[in-house]
């Protein structure tokens, strides 16, 4: 009794594992939790910024062209803590000290290559993109003001606005991917980006990500 049962199980292992295994040409869509590890980095003048650790979150889209390659696309979205050495450009010594929270929004494309063609692959990757980053730190005086909104009506208010900045995006990865049926996979994945600005800024980021596959 003990023995048919190993059989029938090894069985529908077989069964299952061929199933997943063809991975063919198709679309994909998903999302990704990213964990982007905190980060020091210096800047021209004296200037300087720590980034905290914290979780991100990513919508992908993309397409199978083989079992091997794919393509895809990806909205990046962050909320970080940071800290700031702002050094004055008109007098070196004069300094001040900030922390903030800066939003980080990253459209970007890239390829996969899987290395093996089961439902168990590593994979590495590569990606390049804009990232728009709004570091909250006021760039002039507050402005009040009222308006009509077609939804809300009269509004007044004051705001305020702040540095924002577009710089471009480059990274690598490397990662697992598991399928685990004809519907669905997971991914998981450690990534290194660089952002080409004045200071030279690397991130590493680790993420884990569900698809479904069409």
């Amino acid at each position: 009794m003990k023995i048919r049962y190993i059989v029938t199980l090894a069985a529908l292992c077989s069964a299952w594992t061929l199933a997943a295994q063809a991975r063919d040409p198709g679309w994909e869509f998903g999302g990704e939790l990213i964990y982007q590890d905190s980060s020091d980095f210096d800047a021209d003048g004296g200037s300087s910024a720590s980034l905290d650790s914290d979780i991100g979150i990513a919508l992908t889209f993309g397409y199978r062209v083989s079992d091997r390659f794919e393509v895809n696309f990806g909205l990046d979205w962050n909320n970080i803590d940071y800290s700031a050495h702002l050094v004055n450009d008109v007098t070196p010594n004069l300094s001040v000290d900030v922390d903030g929270e800066l939003e980080a929004f990253t459209p970007r494309i890239g390829a996969v290559f899987n290395f093996m063609d089961g439902p168990i692959t590593p994979f590495v990757s590569g990606t390049i993109g804009y990232s728009f980053i709004d570091t909250n730190i006021p760039q002039g005086p507050p402005v009040s003001g009222c308006y009509w909104d077609p939804w809300y009506g009269y509004i007044c208010g004051t705001w305020q606005d702040t540095r924002s900045t577009e710089e471009f995006m480059y990274g690598a990865g490397l990662g697992v991917r598991w399928d685990v049926n004809d519907a669905w996979s997971v991914k998981f994945s450690y990534d290194k980006r660089w952002i080409d600005s004045d200071a030279s800024v690397d991130l590493d980021q680790i993420k884990l990500g569900v698809t479904m596959m069409y």
